[in-house]
């Protein structure tokens, strides 16, 4: 895999209820520079067609953890935890920055690739972050 090749997953997000409310689905789409979480509500006899689809941008160092939760061998679950709450506030079926979603089949293979990729990009992150203050401790010390 190249670096610059995309991660995509699908996946869903069961409904709360038997009435199916809050039955989230959307793709998660690992970029270069950031991560994009599209997302929609699936409708229901009651509610009627599907929601709007929206997108959510989010830079690599707002994502705090991913972890993949197997069950028999296989990739069934991926947990995404970020930093601020706010950035999945509009998501019925997050709570406080963590969303657990179910992995499409086809996208298990592609959740393989995932923990280091993240590891990764959120190093580059870091260190771009540590490299930024750095800078600006040694432009403190020659304005002194």
């Amino acid at each position: 895999m190249m670096l610059t090749d995309p991660v995509n997953i699908t996946f869903e997000c069961p409904p709360v209820d038997p009435l199916g409310r809050e039955h989230v689905i959307g793709k998660l789409r690992f970029l270069p520079d950031e991560v994009e979480l599209s997302w929609r509500l699936k409708g229901n006899v009651f509610t009627g067609g599907k929601g709007e689809m929206s997108t959510i941008v989010l830079p690599y160092g707002e994502i705090e953890h991913v972890e993949l939760i197997k069950r028999w061998w296989k990739i069934r679950k991926l947990v995404f935890r970020v930093s601020d709450p706010r950035l999945l506030g509009d998501i019925p079926v997050s709570e406080m920055g963590k969303l657990e979603m179910e992995i499409d089949d086809r996208s298990r293979r592609e959740a393989k690739k995932l923990e280091s990729l993240i590891d990764f990009k959120r190093s580059i992150f870091l260190l771009d972050a540590q490299e930024e203050l750095l800078r600006a401790m040694r432009d403190l010390d020659r304005a002194d």
